[in-house]
């Protein structure tokens, strides 16, 4: 008889603890399933910002890509299409605005400018012996590849006044696009480069102090 009890209670306990672990698992779900839920989230708003992405509309992708980052930080879909939308949206919001002397001042505006008192920063993107040959008078050698290790050389003030030039305009455009895209908002390319502002020094008479020549629109060019 004695042996029957303490096996009835031996099935005892082991009946309840087999009840409670049913009972724990019924209210916890599965992993699986909240992780497919997740990923669900997840794609939906990579998708969402992938046609958002198509669409044009490059500050909500990059919106909706930061919340799929969110959710799953340690994927890449959602870093680098976020990247992407970032980089469009800067680059579309530059060419809508890009006025129609594409940030060009002639050789006769700047040396006029100059002469009325503007205190230009000028930035020649050439290599060091390109300068070291000839270079306008008072300008900074920072060479186009350059660029991103001499930040701390350009002005502090984003607003102040600059010129980027180069041997003929090209080097210096890439340089332009960078720095407005950085926030400099008063940074002009020297039109014709240092070969069309020594052409032009050659040819004309230096301006007197007197009323600036306004910027001239200019018709199609490639």
């Amino acid at each position: 008889m004695k042996k029957y009890l303490i096996l009835m209670g031996s099935l005892f306990i082991v009946l309840t603890a087999l009840v409670a672990c049913a009972q724990t698992n019924a209210a916890t779900p599965p992993l699986p399933m909240t992780a497919t839920s997740d990923a669900a989230a997840y794609w939906g708003k990579v998708a969402a910002a992938k046609q958002a992405y198509t669409a044009g509309r490059f500050d909500e992708a990059a919106s909706l890509a930061r919340e799929a980052a969110g959710l799953n930080p340690a994927d890449n879909a959602a870093w680098n299409l976020l990247e992407e939308a970032a980089v469009a949206s800067a680059g579309d919001d530059y060419l809508k605005n890009l006025p129609a002397g594409r940030y060009r001042i002639k050789p006769l505006n700047f040396v006029a400018n100059q002469v009325n008192g503007t205190k230009y920063f000028i930035l020649d993107v050439r290599e060091p012996d390109e300068f070291a040959a000839g270079h306008i008078e008072g300008a900074i050698n920072i060479p186009l590849r350059q660029l991103g290790d001499n930040i701390s050389r350009l002005p502090e003030n984003k607003s102040a006044p600059m010129v980027v030039y180069c041997h003929t305009q090209k080097r210096a455009t890439h340089v332009l696009v960078v720095l407005r895209e950085m926030g400099y908002t008063n940074i002009y390319n020297l039109e014709g480069g240092i070969v069309g502002y020594q052409d032009w020094i050659d040819n004309n008479p230096l301006p007197t102090p007197g009323p600036t020549p306004t910027f001239e629109p200019e018709g199609p060019s490639c």
